[in-house]
């Protein structure tokens, strides 16, 4: 199944998703999505966090805490009033009639969701990954062993099976030691190596509950062990022949059993150490970079985490209702080469199991990845903008969908964001001037530099003319870039003639694409 709707109702910068949002209408398509700092996009992948996440609580409390508007760890929208609704609901659907959906708030009906089975899968078999989870990689100090485990134990082990159970699940029941049995004298200890050669004969029997134990545990870390190389060995394929970087990692590991007395009430347990080792740089085998960490860069750090990302992805290729791969601006500290690999990678070997959602404040990688995504013919896809709406009391998330550029502005214009709608109309504006023109009649003669807007506009005008081009419109169009287009124009915005004004030169930029034949 796929996402079809996304609710957000009072959660984070969301106050809710308004009855035309985009967000409402989904479809099953894979998402791909534009938003200045500040627009609401993470709000987007916390909320499809939050949601299944939820499935993992242990009480109900720990899902009542993100829904309620006092406390420290509410996620409730600043601007809401003590009892309001705060929920996150998506609506599943297949394409052939059959639908569920998914829900989280504080109320009583919703907190079935930590209990529900079905959400758990869904929570294992999808992924999120932002600049947060990468950094926290290589976020220590120089002094610092760069013991990946942590970052495992939180970020990848809880969504990992071993066999058909959470592998976490076992772990977990391992740190409480061997079960304690009774010896001769009735008093309950340990089982140790000890019981092996003890006198009596029902002691004895009693090492095979140590003996268990121990192998119990011995499974488990192999299991670890044998999981790490997995992934490693396809994170060096990315490295290598994806991210073209020419150095190999190694995630040396190690585990001590647990320490513990027959007569102690507790039991010492050792987490296992994950070091990440550069086992080969540019040709040198083993290098001796004692501190990685410190030693590479943040892009190489980062080609390392998403590799080491994408390959735990590929071992984690559940069957799940709802499986999507939320990824929101992963790519900040990566050049411009590694942010198309990743792009590569993603729409190449992951779209066909999850319902992608893609999102980057990042203009430039924006229309990169759109046109990437529509020179490849690449199906279902939908493009969004996100915007901070200021109209009203607050400011809220304004989304649109990415179509023509003239049928942006009429979104804005019709949401009444006219300084963004203008904007937008000036965007057109340049584009249809660039598909007019020549590459050579948008230069000044004299100095073969490129025309400014306002005097292509009149290049426009004059060939127009000559072609036979409604001379009306030609007249208009260079009018209103003046009146409307600049952006030292937008200090009257809110009056009445503004308005109708930019009404008309969408109007006029729109009948000059159609008679032009140029979509923008």
């Amino acid at each position: 199944m796929k996402i079809d709707k996304l609710h957000i109702n009072d959660f984070k910068f969301f106050s809710k998703v308004e009855p035309d949002s985009p967000l409402l209408s989904i479809d099953g398509n894979h998402l791909l999505i534009y938003g200045e700092n500040g627009s609401g996009k993470s709000t987007i992948y916390w909320s499809l966090y939050t949601l299944l996440e939820c499935s993992f609580k242990n009480s109900d409390d720990e899902i009542r805490k993100y829904f309620k508007k006092t406390g420290d760890e509410s996620l409730v929208n600043i601007h809401a009033t003590g009892s309001s609704d705060s929920y996150i609901k998506v609506e599943l659907n297949d394409g052939f009639g059959n639908s569920t959906r998914y829900k989280a708030s504080r109320k009583a009906r919703d907190l079935s969701i930590r209990t529900n089975t079905d959400v758990r899968e869904s929570n294992m078999a999808s992924d999120f990954i932002n600049y947060r989870v990468l950094f926290q990689l290589h976020n220590l100090k120089h002094s610092k062993d760069n013991n990946l485990w942590q970052w495992f134990y939180e970020e990848v082990l809880p969504y990992v099976k071993k066999g058909s159970d959470p592998c976490l699940d076992e772990y977990d029941v391992l740190k409480q030691g061997p079960g304690k049995v009774n010896n001769l004298a009735g008093d309950e200890i340990f089982p140790t190596a000890a019981l092996r050669t003890a006198s009596a004969l029902e002691e004895r029997r009693l090492y095979r509950n140590y003996k268990d134990y121990r192998n119990q545990w011995k499974a488990w870390m192999n299991w670890l062990k044998d999981f790490l190389s997995r992934i490693t060995t396809r994170a060096n394929q990315l490295i290598r022949n994806d991210f073209r970087y020419n150095f190999r990692i190694v995630l040396d590991f190690k585990c001590r059993f647990p320490d513990y007395r027959a007569t102690d009430d507790t039991i010492k347990w050792f987490d296992p150490e994950i070091k990440l080792i550069v086992s080969e740089y540019e040709g040198v085998a083993n290098p001796k970079i004692t501190k990685p960490h410190t030693f590479l860069n943040e892009a190489k750090w980062s080609a390392i985490g998403l590799a080491l990302r994408f390959a735990i992805l590929e071992q984690r290729l559940y069957v799940a209702d709802m499986k999507v791969l939320v990824i929101d601006d992963m790519i900040i500290s990566l050049d411009m080469s590694n942010r198309e690999a990743v792009l590569n990678l993603i729409l190449n070997n992951y779209i066909n199991d999850y319902q992608l959602i893609l999102m980057t404040h990042d203009r430039f990688f924006f229309e990169m990845a759109k046109y990437t995504i529509e020179k490849g013919a690449m199906p279902n896809f939908k493009y969004l903008e996100m915007f901070e709406d200021s109209n009203g009391a607050f400011p809220k998330p304004l989304i649109i969908e990415n179509t023509s550029q003239i049928e942006k502005a009429w979104q804005l214009f019709h949401r009444k964001e006219f300084a963004l709608s203008a904007n937008t109309l000036r965007k057109a504006s340049e584009k249809l001037c660039k598909a007019y023109l020549t590459a050579h009649e948008r230069l000044n003669i004299t100095s073969y530099t490129v025309r400014n807007l306002h005097s292509q506009i009149e290049q426009f005008q004059t060939k127009g003319l000559l072609a036979g081009l409604n001379a009306i419109n030609l007249i208009r169009f260079i009018e209103y870039k003046d009146r409307i287009l600049n952006p030292s124009s937008h200090y009257d915005i809110e009056t009445p003639l503004f308005e109708s004004e930019l009404k008309r030169a969408i109007e006029t930029v729109e009948a000059l694409a159609l008679e032009t034949g140029f979509n923008i």
